[in-house]
C-alpha cells in the first residue's frame, strides 16, 4: 500500500477514535458492558453458534466487525520474524464505523492490512483481500441470512462493485455450519466468486473446533485458489484464550499445486484494559509459488498489540 494512503487511513482513525478513548477507559472500570463481548460474557450453553460467535469476536475476526451492529476500529501494530524473510514490522487499521441517521445499514469498512504478512495470510480470519475503504449497504437480514452490497477502493484507486450472500444454520446443538457466496467486480481482476463454507464443532463448553474452506476464483487466473485449515481454540478463562491450526493453500491450475502448508499455535490475551489486547503466534510454514521450485520451510513468530474502540464511535463521526 502507498505511503500517502496509510498515513492518510490512520490520522483518519486517530481522528474518529480520540473522542472515543476516554469513553472506553470509562467502561473499563464497568464489568459486562463492551458491546462485542456482551454475548460471549453472557455464554450459558454448549452450542456452537455460541461459542464460535464468541471465539470469533474474542479474535477479532474481520466478518464479526464487519456484520456487528456497532462501528469498531482496530489499530495493530506487530514485530514479525522469519527464518526465511527475516524481521519486519507492520500498522494496521481495519473495522467499520456506521453512518448517522442511516438506520446502521449503510457504514465505512477500513481494511489497512499488511498482505506480507508472515504467518496471517494462512488463517481464515486474514483470507479477506479486502479494500482499503468501502461503502457498505445492507440489503437484507434475518434469522439466518444476510445479503450486503459494497463498493470498495483499493491501492491504486482500484474500484470493486460486490454482492454477498451468507449463511448460517445449527446443524445439532454442538454443531453448526455457514456458507457464503460473494460476486464481485474488479478493474483489474475484472469478475470473480469467493465461497467459503465453515463448520464449527463445539468440543466442550470452553473448546471449540473450526473447519474453513474456500475457492476462489477471477477471469485474470486459469483455475481456483483454494485454502483449507483446521483451528481448535481454548478459553482459558473470559480474558485469555489458546489455540492450534493447521493449513494449506494452493491453486488449481495450470497444474495442481500447494502452493503452502504450516501449524502453529495463537495466544492472545486482554492486558490492563478490556480494549487493549497481547496476541503471540509462533508457526512452522512450508511454502512454494511454482511446482518447479523446492519447497522451504520456515519457522516464525509474530508479537501484536491490538487496540479495539468500539461503542460510541458513530457519534463521533457525526461531529
Amino acid at each position: 500500500m502507498p505511503k500517502q494512503t496509510c498515513k492518510a487511513l490512520v490520522l483518519m482513525a486517530f481522528w474518529l477514535l480520540l473522542p472515543c478513548a476516554g469513553v472506553s477507559a470509562e467502561e473499563d472500570e464497568v464489568e459486562d458492558e463492551t458491546p462485542w463481548l456482551d454475548q460471549g460474557h453472557r455464554y450459558v450453553s454448549t452450542r456452537a453458534d455460541d461459542l464460535a460467535g464468541w471465539m470469533d469476536s474474542f479474535f477479532g475476526v474481520r466478518r464479526v466487525d464487519a456484520e456487528a451492529a456497532y462501528s469498531t476500529l482496530r489499530l495493530r501494530p506487530s514485530l514479525e520474524w522469519s527464518e526465511q524473510y527475516g524481521w519486519d514490522t507492520g500498522l494496521s487499521l481495519r473495522g467499520k464505523v456506521n453512518l448517522p441517521n442511516l438506520d446502521e445499514r449503510v457504514s465505512l469498512l477500513f481494511s489497512d492490512e499488511d498482505s506480507g504478512s508472515l504467518g496471517d495470510e494462512l488463517l481464515r480470519d486474514q483470507q479477506n483481500q479486502s479494500d482499503d475503504v468501502a461503502l457498505q449497504v445492507v440489503g437484507r437480514e434475518g434469522t439466518h441470512d444476510r445479503i450486503d452490497f459494497r463498493l470498495g477502493f483499493s491501492s491504486g484507486i482500484n474500484p470493486e462493485l460486490a454482492a454477498r450472500y451468507r449463511y448460517q444454520t445449527p446443524l445439532s446443538e454442538q454443531v453448526s455450519a455457514r456458507f457464503r457466496q460473494e460476486l464481485l467486480y474488479r478493474t483489474d481482476d475484472r469478475f470473480g466468486t469467493d465461497t467459503r463454507f465453515d463448520i464449527d464443532v463445539a468440543v466442550s463448553a470452553d473448546r471449540l473446533l473450526q473447519w474453513y474452506n474456500r475457492a476462489r476464483w477471477d477471469e485474470k487466473r486459469d483455475g481456483f485458489g483454494w485454502n483449507t485449515g483446521v483451528t481448535v481454540n481454548q478459553r482459558l478463562s473470559n480474558n485469555r484464550v489458546i489455540g492450534v491450526y493447521g493449513t494449506l493453500n494452493g491453486r488449481t491450475q495450470p497444474r495442481h499445486l500447494t502452493q503452502a502448508y504450516g501449524m502453529g499455535m495463537r495466544y492472545r490475551q486482554n492486558l490492563n484494559r478490556k480494549w487493549l489486547f497481547l496476541e503471540v503466534q509462533p508457526g512452522y510454514f512450508w511454502r512454494r509459488d511454482v511446482l518447479e521450485d523446492e519447497r522451504r520451510g520456515s519457522a516464525e513468530i509474530v508479537l501484536r498489540l491490538e487496540a479495539v474502540f468500539t461503542g460510541d464511535i458513530e457519534e463521533a463521526f457525526s461531529r
